[in-house]
């Protein structure tokens, strides 16, 4: 009877309550030249963006971010856009964030009505994929944390007006490392012993 009585008070409550509207499958999209997705709120075989280690970079090399994420909505909520929020750091958290916003790619995702999917890669109305400015321009050698998280804004009609993707509000952070390019004078002497070798060989 007390199980009866629990569906008829869910049948009473409206949709809202269980969510007019949110966000799933996000991911980053990380560019060295190469590309790689890491899951941010998502469950995949993709590497988790929390805790992963990015590589080792010079002053020369290029670390650009995208990224792609899906929405749902209903009960007449209406998701306006999906954005990305990051930021470096050294040591502990500190600094304003960046935002980087995703552009509208994909309607009813795998036929779901109120399901869209969002992002900067090459998909659906994306002709071609778009990113950050260079993250390495400007940085001193040193050790890095880069902190990101993602939201999305609705028409807020049943439903929070920003929801975000961020851990709880702890966020998703990774790390890497800037260390100084081979110098010019190191390159001269690796030469001029190379020629001091030849001539004593002859």
């Amino acid at each position: 009877m007390k199980f009866i009585h629990c569906l008829f008070l869910a049948a009473l409550l409206p949709l809202s309550s269980f969510g007019a509207a949110g966000m799933f499958d996000q991911y980053i999209i990380v560019n060295t030249g190469g590309v790689a997705y890491f899951d941010i709120g998502a469950s995949t075989a993709n590497p988790d963006f929390q805790g992963a280690s990015l590589g080792t970079f010079t002053s020369s090399d290029s670390l650009l971010l995208g990224g792609q994420g899906k929405s749902f909505k209903n009960n007449g909520s209406d998701v306006n856009g999906m954005q990305l929020f990051y930021r470096l750091w050294q040591g502990t958290p500190s600094g304003s964030f960046s935002q980087f916003n995703y552009a509208f790619q994909i309607d009813n995702v795998g036929g779901t009505p109120g399901d869209q999917q969002w992002g900067s890669d090459v998909a659906g109305f994306n002709g071609s994929s778009f990113y950050t400015g260079n993250l390495l321009t400007g940085l001193a050698n040193g050790n890095y944390s880069l902190e990101v998280f993602s939201r999305i804004t609705t028409n807020g009609n049943n439903a929070a007006a920003e929801i975000f993707n961020n851990a709880g509000g702890s966020n998703f952070t990774s790390a890497f490392t800037v260390v100084p390019e081979p110098s010019r004078a190191l390159f001269s002497l690796i030469g001029l012993g190379a020629l001091v070798l030849r001539r004593r060989r002859a």
